[in-house]
């Protein structure tokens, strides 16, 4: 009665039709046909067996009785041979009942159909010889029995023969079905993709050449793709950005061992890998030369050789870094991902990550979005962020700081800014490391102020956003001079970052990226309590002669760091 009223009520609903709710009703009037009569073919068979046993124990215990009383025998053989004579008795009563509780279960099982008995029987018997190659099986062994052994073996030989029979029948209609499906689709010319289909783009692709077709193809021991699902996780964690799926093909045209990454179509970064061998890259700390072929690590650049596996102990233990040929292609499809995440953000997924959040601060999206700031804009400000590798997993502080700061502003440079500082704890964690002595340290440069003077000086901020217009000359001596004093930073083990004042932080970032990939710009409000700053190198004024030479002489071409 439940079921029935919960199909009543989906009906009524219009969660499913007429049809579908006539449909259910049917299963479930043979569900309970079916638990109706094996409720009663289950208490006859269980009557019928308690019978038989208790006859059986009354035999044996009045021909027992009459064997030592009325014929007075020992007890040894009256119980010999009453208990002999029982179980033949027992065995031909219950031959009965083994048909009856057979003929029982026919009945059950079709209870709910409404086709005929002697087809289904014959249907299942000839669609599973694998059944009647079993009962072949068991009544040949029980032939080695005191039973009867020439019939047993002559059923047992004529079912044999007969599931043989089936088997042969079944795979010579497989096969001519799969002959006649070939010569269909051999007549059937191909029709070509839908225009529709191939303007299509995929967000993130991977090509491969057929020689790294083993490291995809699960079935040669490939584990790519289980690589791939694991950095989607890593990287939802680390940035809070969905990874797009990555769809793997091989292109026939690459080499055998290379492969491409493409962005919407478009090739952003390619590599070698070799299947047969691992990739030992130099730490920095090798203390020696290890055999392979040269090559250069994709994701960070570094030196690396392709090396036997039989090798891999030798090489670590001259402190190489050995990964096999998936990690590689697994890590530089990471670094691509967080180097391209602000393409990678799409509307649609910020819209997500709302949704998302609406589970958890329902009102404060309801405030925000899009009373305080649109959509679109809190995309420009996440992909901000993720351009600079700044997570935006905490997405409710970001939000929290645009709807209190939106209202006043509306350039997305400033509120950039704002959410920056917000989040200054989650940015310094990414740089500042423990020294020696168990202190959190971030080792940097500093700008010194006049050169923050003129780096101001290209900063134009009017009611459009913030534009800054840097001659090329300037920003490849102030890129060229930090790159200077950064190796000292980087001889430390530590990422380049440097440290500005926050009215310059975004316009030094824009001049430095460029030419130095991966340099992280920090505000002095972005620095948290409880972090030390180790400062070895403080980055001074341009020349004077540059200088006058950019304000004396005809404008050079700006470049276009950052237009908002």
């Amino acid at each position: 009665p439940g079921k029935q009223m919960a199909i009543d009520a989906e009906l009524s609903n219009g969660m499913i039709n007429e049809n579908e709710a006539r449909t259910r009703r049917d299963e479930i009037g043979r569900e309970a046909d079916f638990y109706g009569a094996m409720d009663g073919a289950s208490k006859f068979v269980k009557g019928d067996a308690i019978a038989g046993i208790i006859i059986t124990l009354i035999n044996i215990a009045g021909g027992f009785a009459v064997g030592t009383i009325d014929k007075g025998w020992p007890a040894g053989q009256s119980a010999s041979i009453f208990t002999k004579l029982t179980i033949g008795d027992g065995l031909t009563s219950q031959i009965p009942s083994f048909i009856i509780s057979m003929a029982a279960a026919l009945i059950v099982t079709r209870s709910g159909d409404k086709g005929n008995l002697g087809t289904e029987i014959t249907g299942q018997l000839v669609s599973q010889p694998k059944g009647l190659i079993i009962t072949a099986i068991f009544l040949a062994a029980l032939a080695f029995s005191p039973l009867p052994t020439v019939p047993l073996l002559t059923i047992a030989i004529g079912i044999g023969v007969l599931s043989w029979i089936l088997i042969r029948v079944s795979k010579d209609q497989v096969i001519q079905e799969h002959e006649q499906a070939q010569a269909e689709a051999a007549q059937v010319a191909p029709e070509p993709p839908q225009v529709e289909d191939l303007l299509k783009i995929d967000v993130l692709e991977l090509e491969v050449g057929y020689g790294l077709v083993p490291l995809i193809d699960t079935h040669q021991g490939g584990d790519l793709l289980d690589r791939v699902s694991a950095v989607r996780r890593q990287l939802a964690v680390e940035l809070g950005l969905v990874m797009p799926p990555v769809r793997i093909r091989d292109n026939m045209q690459l080499p055998p061992n290379e492969y491409r990454v493409k962005i919407r179509g478009n090739t952003v970064a390619s590599g070698q890998a070799d299947p047969g061998k691992l990739l030992a890259m130099d730490s920095g700390f090798v203390t020696g030369k290890v055999e392979g072929v040269h090559t250069v690590e994709p994701a960070f650049g570094l030196d690396a050789w392709w090396i036997d596996a039989s090798i891999r102990a030798r090489a670590e233990s001259m402190n190489y870094t050995v990964v096999d040929p998936t990690s590689v292609l697994a890590t530089h499809i990471t670094e691509i991902v967080k180097t391209y995440a602000d393409e990678l953000l799409t509307r649609e997924e910020v819209n997500n990550l709302l949704e998302a959040l609406k589970e958890k601060a329902a009102k404060l999206v309801e405030e925000t979005v899009p009373g305080v700031i649109k959509v679109g804009e809190l995309q420009k400000v996440l992909q901000s962020l993720l351009r600079e590798r700044v997570p935006v997993r905490d997405i409710e502080t970001i939000l929290e700081t645009l709807a209190d700061w939106g209202t006043k502003t509306k350039d997305l440079d400033v509120l950039v800014e704002y959410a920056r500082n917000a989040l200054r704890r989650t940015i310094c964690s990414l740089y500042a490391d423990t020294n020696d002595q168990g202190v959190l340290t971030l080792v940097c440069v500093t700008l010194d102020p006049r050169l923050e003077d003129q780096i101001n000086a290209y900063i134009d901020r009017g009611a459009a956003g913030t534009v800054l217009n840097v001659p090329a000359r300037v920003a490849r001596d102030i890129a060229t001079t930090v790159s200077n004093e950064l190796n000292t930073v980087i001889a430390h083990g530590r990422l380049p970052v440097v440290i500005a004042s926050p009215q310059v932080r975004n316009a030094m970032w824009q001049i430095l990226e460029p030419h130095i990939p991966g340099v992280a710009v920090l505000g002095y409000n972005e620095i948290v309590s409880g972090i030390d700053v180790e400062s070895v190198g403080l980055i001074g004024p341009m020349g004077e002669q540059t200088n006058h030479q950019n304000t004396a002489s005809p404008p050079n071409p700006a470049v276009p760091a950052g237009v908002a």
